[in-house]
């Protein structure tokens, strides 16, 4: 319930409670601590378990920050002969956790000496897969120098996503567009048009989610293009020129950007699912003939698939390698929420939720998790890596006064 339906630990025991009516089987409901240790537990077993020691090791790896000074670096890997054998992209399940580990500071020696102890775990990896921000990239290039059979890849994501900037950023009517959205949306939002407003745009890695903004304005002037007398006369659209009109400045334009955001998506997918190899760039270019059909387009594609033949230029004939790390951004935003909702910023036992979280939870793999790993062991792990949470510290330096209830 926790893990898969983002059910809260006290919603659990309502649920539990609930079905007893009618399971007869569910004789009492957990208390909503129990159902913490035991995730904590499961988690805390997947860090410690032995891992298979092999040569087809591929490590994804990240930072996530959390409020404070300290960095949580995630390394989960995949065997090759797992990720070869899919016809997905890779799921939690498909990887295991191999590090996870708070520090105070980080930089390119910290995150060698992570990789170095990643390695007496499970071998030396065939790759190490990451976004290339700077303390990983400089601690894998350190970790290259001393093991060179093994490469370092960059994620297909943000490379597609620093494509786009590149065509974008510099774009004046882009910019324009883009400063019409923010200006429409809280204009319309309180009206009866605020069902078509304009959809938000992340602050952070905003040029890896532009397709609903470019979806909204495609739907928006085809809305905005048809007469009166044939829109849908069942939703209140009076001032729909008024305040969309300006929509239609942006037909060429929009012709273009969707187009580079279709190359874009044509790439994830491909990389998603097939990675990189020998063959990946030839396979790019030939389909992406098919997709790009503006200049610009046709000029991102080319990057791209260059992007592709570097990263594959290495790998191994008749070998596929992982290229995109999404599944570990997942994990770090499934982390986010579970540490949204038990703390109030800064890292808490509950990053092991995220180990939890690609188990595949069967009667089996709880019974052996909770045999191999008591409450004790959950409580030392949280003392030697946590240290006093953010939340501690801020009620020694502004205590209650007496007679104060907490905020």
């Amino acid at each position: 319930m926790f893990l898969v339906g983002a059910v809260s630990f006290r919603g659990c025991r309502a649920v539990v409670r609930l079905l007893g009516g009618f399971l007869p089987s569910f004789r009492a409901a957990p208390a909503p601590n129990t159902v913490q240790s035991w995730l904590l537990r499961v988690g805390l077993h997947e860090l410690r378990r032995p891992k298979e020691q092999a040569g087809d090791w591929v490590f994804i790896i990240d930072h996530t920050i959390q409020l404070g000074a300290w960095k949580c670096l995630l390394i989960v890997g995949v065997r090759g002969s797992v990720w070869e054998r899919l016809s997905e992209p890779l799921s939690h399940h498909d990887v295991t956790f191999i590090t996870l580990e708070p520090v105070r500071k980080s930089d390119g020696e910290r995150v060698f000496q992570q990789l170095q102890e990643a390695t007496r775990k499970v071998g030396v990896p065939r790759a190490i897969l990451s976004d290339h921000g700077s303390d990983i990239a400089r601690g894998a290039r350190k970790f290259r120098e001393k093991h060179p059979q093994t490469l370092v890849l960059c994620d297909i994501a943000h490379q597609t996503a620093i494509a786009l900037k590149r065509e974008l950023s510099t774009d004046p009517v882009w910019r324009a567009f883009v400063k019409h959205c923010g200006q429409t949306q809280p204009k319309v939002k309180q009206t009866e048009l605020g069902h078509l407003a304009p959809p938000t745009q992340k602050v952070k890695g905003r040029y890896m989610n532009l397709g609903p903004l470019i979806g909204w304005g495609k739907r928006m002037l085809k809305l905005v293009d048809t007469p009166e007398s044939d829109r849908p006369s069942d939703v209140p659209l009076a001032r729909l020129d008024e305040k969309f009109g300006w929509i239609r400045d942006f037909r060429q334009a929009l012709a273009e950007w969707e187009d580079l955001q279709a190359v874009n998506q044509h790439v994830l997918d491909y990389a998603r699912k097939k990675g990189y190899h020998a063959q990946a760039a030839a396979e790019l270019r030939q389909r992406l003939q098919a997709i790009a059909g503006t200049t610009r387009g046709q000029r991102m594609a080319a990057s791209l698939a260059q992007f592709v033949a570097t990263q594959s230029q290495a790998v191994r004939r008749r070998e596929s390698l992982p290229a995109s790390s999404e599944v570990i951004e997942s994990l770090i935003g499934k982390g986010k929420r579970m540490l949204g909702q038990h703390s109030r910023g800064g890292f808490t036992k509950m990053i092991l939720g995220m180990a939890a979280s690609v188990v595949r939870i069967t009667q089996q793999s709880v019974r052996e998790a909770l045999q191999a790993v008591r409450h004790a062991d959950l409580h030392a792990w949280c003392k030697q890596h946590l240290g006093i949470s953010l939340t501690a510290q801020r009620r020694r330096a502004l205590p209650l006064q007496s007679g104060t209830k907490p905020g």
